[in-house]
């Protein structure tokens, strides 16, 4: 699995390129944050066509700002560029699945 770092000076830029992504909303030391991430691994592992994408909300405040993310771990569903659904908290794979297949 491949994932791209985001940052504020590229994450609109990055976004506009996905076709099909998800954007996971972070900090280093949050446990539930850690615990997504590895969700979106079992989840890219079985749908290769996703973009992983993660942001460090700490450090890139302006990217929450853009998707009035306000707290984390918060995913936001890309399709065609577009930020197009959010949620905020823990899922498990296949709730992840079904929530990003909902758009």
């Amino acid at each position: 699995m491949e994932v791209t770092h985001l940052t504020d000076s590229n994450f609109k830029e990055d976004i506009k390129k996905v076709a099909a992504g998800i954007v996971l909303f972070h900090k280093k030391l949050c446990p539930h944050c850690l615990n997504m991430q590895k969700v979106l691994t079992k989840m890219s592992a079985r749908r290769s066509e996703i973009s992983i994408m993660y942001i460090d909300s700490e450090e890139n405040p302006q990217a929450m700002d853009s998707l009035e993310v306000e707290r984390v771990p918060t995913i936001a569903i890309i399709k065609d560029g577009e930020a197009v659904g959010r949620h905020i908290g823990l899922m498990n794979p296949r709730e992840a699945t079904a929530f990003y297949d909902s758009f």
